[in-house]
């Protein structure tokens, strides 16, 4: 429960200087703090959908994005490498892929279809094989449509 403090309120001062109703008895010294309790919250939990309501399209980016990925030819740069990712995934992720060294991508080569594990109204977790690992892709819905928002081993 929240607890108001006695005297007036910045809201009761802006109303008409109107004072909530003090349910003490007169002369009673007592606090007069006045409780109020608000409507509890929900649990928030994400919604999920059946894994046949992810979009193609969302499917199609996380191919895309895992066949550009597993693309590092010896003596690829990595703002090369980048370059290949940049128009599949968001701009704050792609900012985050400065770090990685494409050297350090075991992969080489998508070796199965991409399968959606996780679908909610504006994002998919996609799973994609490859010859190293299962690539766990989450493709999100933005403005500029479906993009990778994160990559990670499934």
């Amino acid at each position: 429960a929240i607890t108001a403090l006695p005297g007036p309120s910045r809201a009761s001062q802006l109303d008409g200087g109107q004072q909530p109703v003090d349910s003490s008895s007169p002369g009673d010294t007592t606090d007069r703090r006045i409780a109020s309790t608000l409507p509890p919250v929900p649990e928030l939990a994400p919604s999920t959908l059946p894994l046949s309501a992810a979009p193609r399209a969302a499917l199609d980016v996380a191919a895309q994005f895992t066949r550009a990925w597993v693309n590092h030819p010896p003596g690829i740069t990595g703002e090369q490498w980048r370059a290949q990712l940049r128009h599949l995934t968001t701009p704050e992720y792609f900012v985050q892929l400065a770090d990685v060294d494409p050297a350090n991508v075991p992969a080489t080569r998508v070796t199965g279809s991409p399968r959606a594990v996780q679908v909610a109204a504006r994002s998919v977790r996609v799973e994609v094989p490859t010859d190293a690992l299962t690539l766990l892709v989450l493709v999100v819905h933005s403005e500029e449509g479906w993009r990778v928002a994160g990559y990670d081993q499934a």
